[in-house]
């Protein structure tokens, strides 16, 4: 089992390969005249911006990708389709991806980041987010299969779907309420067109098989097998209990782990055996540094409910496999009869079904809510029902109104598309916000191949980049970002280049990286300049990563001031990473180009480069960031070793240090 340069580089290949002016949102009976109509600038060959009820931007995806041979793009295999297009549903804890194909997967970072609800159609396992309506003779369904009368729109914070038949509408949208909470509301208004009374069923579903962001499959990956179905393999270890929740309202579903598969466990301790032994010019061994209750993977993960909020289920069921049968998606088998009530299915078998049935005259509509969660430390399932059966009727509009007065904004007459983009661009950025509950920081990861493919939360440097536009419109997310970095600060001031799982440190070479501590450095002053937040100086951190091996999170790791932190990473980067021959900054294992050593150093002068390469842009980011460090804590005031305030001879001293 060699791990060699070439694989490296053939993974990470494969891996990479991955509005005042705006029109109003159309009635629903218009929405046929949407693609002849002059699009908004910027809209682009697959749909087309409009401005929504809420005067908010979203984006009318009007492409029937089963048909369009456009809609055919590179994407990474095993995590889309090469024809699906997603859309980011997102509050300060929860992440769902949102298909063009109506299915929506939730992410969830407590533990581990995951998927609560996989995507695998091929084993028979599908995400969610999606219902069907049915007269009995009539099925209509929000899963989109190349319907001309289904709508989908993309807006902040929701996804909505609409479609009608001659006798029937639907409009379904999911949302993730604005704060803090770790639910997605359902909410499907089913409107009744013809001249006769309808007598209805609505069943609502939602899965509950994981696929977690696993760097250790990343790992065994290596050895030949693909990533994704390590992944799958490892989430069908789990099995799956299901109780009614009190007074019919919903499902409550929970996790055993079955223990690992004994050959899956082989292959992993034959990978960490080879790396010991053979270098790799990207992997390494897992450090010894980390605390004990630091895991790869979330081997107990949160429950999950679906919940009918505006009355009682008339009907549930956990056998998601008879349910679908042989039609699958598109023709479930068991839209003929009510649901069993059978809560004993298990494994790839189950799934959180709900059935309401309603009886509408002619004309008449009927808006049925459920709520899709899980329940982290903190939260109580009885709490939240409670909030959201009271809130439901003006959940949306309200959720949309603080989206829509929050974030900066800015506007230009000449060209008002830019106000459109800073919105959405804002919305896009915080709507990535998750939750660490090791670290118990919220956290923006750089998502993308890092965290979905490859299942890293890094570099370090990024989160830091991300948070900046938040310094002035909401720099309590700032803060918590900093606080999550410092953290990480290990006692000779490196910081790891990325995280894994549960605390773990990313086992990579990319760990030696030069750069890390002048973002940190950077990102704290551009804080308490702008907020003049001084007193966060001298707030005490917890680091986590401590001498001690055996140590829990928080018991035998370090406490320490963000002042006195700060100074650790100044000295690691003076002392330990400190200049070359040439009196520019060291650049070790890379600086901000992460594959600088890896994909472009021949393995026999690697020793050499890390020894003596220089970072032209090492230096030049220290020369900026030692003389702003010292500006910052000049302004902190005298009596802290900073100087008189606004001192330039103080912060000239600093600046020239920086290269020695």
């Amino acid at each position: 089992m060699s791990l060699n340069r070439r694989k490296f580089l053939e993974n990470a290949a494969l891996s990479a390969v991955a509005l005042k002016t705006l029109p109003r949102l159309p009635a629903f009976a218009e929405q046929n005249s949407v693609a002849s109509a002059t699009k908004a600038y910027g809209s682009g060959y697959f749909g087309n911006w409009i401005e929504d009820e809420f005067g908010l931007p979203a984006f009318a995806y009007s492409c029937n990708q089963t048909k369009d041979p456009k809609a055919v793009t590179q994407v990474n295999p095993g995590m889309l389709s090469s024809t699906e297009h997603i859309h980011q549903v997102g509050n300060n804890r929860i992440v769902a991806i949102a298909s063009n194909y109506g299915h929506v997967r939730v992410r969830q970072d407590e533990g581990a980041p995951k998927f609560l609800n996989n995507h695998a159609p091929e084993r028979g396992i599908y995400a969610g987010g999606f219902g069907y309506l049915t007269d009995g003779k009539e099925v209509t369904s929000t899963s989109y299969s190349g319907d001309s009368n289904f709508e989908r729109v993309f807006g902040v914070g929701y996804f909505r779907k609409r479609i009608s038949s001659t006798r029937y509408k639907l409009d379904q949208v999911i949302f993730a309420p604005f704060g803090d909470d770790p639910v997605l509301v359902s909410q499907v208004k089913v409107s009744n067109m013809t001249s006769s009374v309808a007598d209805l069923r609505w069943i609502e579903y939602w899965g509950c098989h994981l696929y977690q962001f696993s760097f250790r499959s990343f790992m065994e990956s290596f050895g030949g097998k693909s990533m994704h179905e390590l992944r799958r393999d490892f989430g069908a270890r789990f099995s799956h209990r299901f109780q009614q929740v009190a007074g019919n309202s919903g499902l409550m579903e929970a996790k055993d782990f079955a223990g690992r598969d004994p050959n899956e466990e082989r292959q992993f301790q034959a990978v960490l055996a080879n790396l010991e032994q053979h270098p790799n010019p990207f992997l390494a061994p897992p450090s010894k540094g980390v605390p004990k209750n630091a895991a790869f993977d979330d081997l107990q993960p949160p429950p999950t409910f679906l919940i009918s909020l505006d009355a009682p289920a008339d009907a549930m069921s956990s056998d998601a496999k008879t349910f679908f049968g042989s039609g699958g998606m598109d023709h479930p088998s068991g839209l003929n009869q009510p649901l069993d009530g059978n809560l004993e299915k298990s494994g790839t078998d189950s799934g959180l079904l709900l059935e309401r049935k309603l009886s509408l005259k002619p004309g008449e509509s009927r808006t049925l809510t459920f709520l899709y969660g899980y329940i982290p430390s903190g939260f109580d399932l009885d709490g939240l029902i409670t909030k959201y059966r009271q809130t439901a009727a003006t959940a949306l509009r309200d959720s949309s109104a603080e989206w829509k007065k929050h974030g900066l904004h800015f506007s230009t007459e000449a060209e008002p598309w830019v106000e459109r983009e800073v919105t959405w661009n804002h919305y896009y950025l915080r709507s990535g916000l998750t939750y660490d509950d090791f670290f118990h920081q919220h956290i923006i990861s750089q998502a993308s191949i890092y965290q979905y493919v490859m299942g890293f939360q890094g570099a370090a440097r990024d989160p830091l980049q991300h948070v900046l536009p938040f310094l002035f419109s909401d720099p309590d997310l700032v803060k918590e970002v900093l606080r999550y970095t410092l953290k990480e600060v290990r006692g000779d001031g490196s910081i790891p280049y990325g995280i894994v799982g549960h605390g773990m440190i990313m086992p990579t070479v990319s760990d030696n990286s030069s750069d890390m501590p002048l973002w940190l450095i950077w990102v704290v002053c551009e804080y308490i300049l702008a907020t003049r937040d001084v007193r966060f100086l001298d707030s005490e951190v917890v680091t986590v990563y401590g001498s001690d091996p055996n140590a829990i999170r928080g018991l035998g790791s370090g406490r320490d001031t963000v002042r006195n932190l700060l100074a650790r990473s100044y000295k690691h980067l003076t002392q330990d990473v400190k200049t070359g021959e040439h009196g520019l900054m060291r650049m070790l294992q890379e600086d901000w180009n992460d594959a600088l050593v890896t994909a472009w150093v021949p393995q026999s002068d690697v020793k050499e480069c890390i020894d003596k390469g220089e970072s032209v842009v090492n230096s030049a980011m220290a020369a900026y960031v030692f003389d702003y460090y010292a500006r910052m804590l000049a302004y902190n005031g005298p009596g802290h070793g900073s100087g008189e305030r606004g001192s330039d001879r103080t912060s000239d001293g600093w600046a020239r240090s920086a290269c020695g």
